[in-house]
């Protein structure tokens, strides 16, 4: 019967835990901080003041009178509000810096989780994200 090498175990052990060790620094390099602490997209809320308002999104319905919608950071997301019988309103999501990608500069100086960040648009945050918007109706005078 062979015996096992106990310093070839030790030797793959330690194999093991670079690599192990590798692939986690790996995905926290691919990853910025603001992609891991504060993901790529933001929850927004749009509200209509007049009743039966149909709520779209990117050009897709997402509700009446009220829509709570997760949105993609890192572009300006299309917000329309529109009745029969009014004139619709048209407007666009905002959106602001999000200090926590600087947190990269703690892990590699910024050199890669910022780019990273900026790139996936996780370096930006939806602001504001609420929207009240209404359509425009004339009241009939009798």
């Amino acid at each position: 019967m062979a015996q096992e090498d106990p310093e070839r175990g030790l030797v793959n052990k330690m194999h093991s835990k670079k690599l192990v060790s590798a692939l986690i620094a790996t995905s926290l390099a691919l990853s910025g901080c603001a992609s891991i602490i504060k993901g790529n997209s933001d929850n927004i809320t749009v509200n209509s003041l007049e009743k039966g308002s149909v709520i779209y999104v990117d050009g897709a319905a997402r509700g009446v009178d009220t829509a709570m919608v997760n949105i993609k950071k890192g572009k300006p997301h299309t917000l329309r509000v529109e009745k029969e019988g009014c004139k619709a309103v048209t407007g666009e999501s905002g959106e602001a810096f999000e200090p926590v990608s600087l947190l990269g500069i703690l892990l590699d100086f910024g050199i890669l989780t910022i780019p990273i960040d900026m790139i996936s648009g996780a370096a930006w945050k939806v602001d504001p994200t609420t929207y009240t918007m209404t359509p425009i109706c004339m009241k009939e005078s009798g």
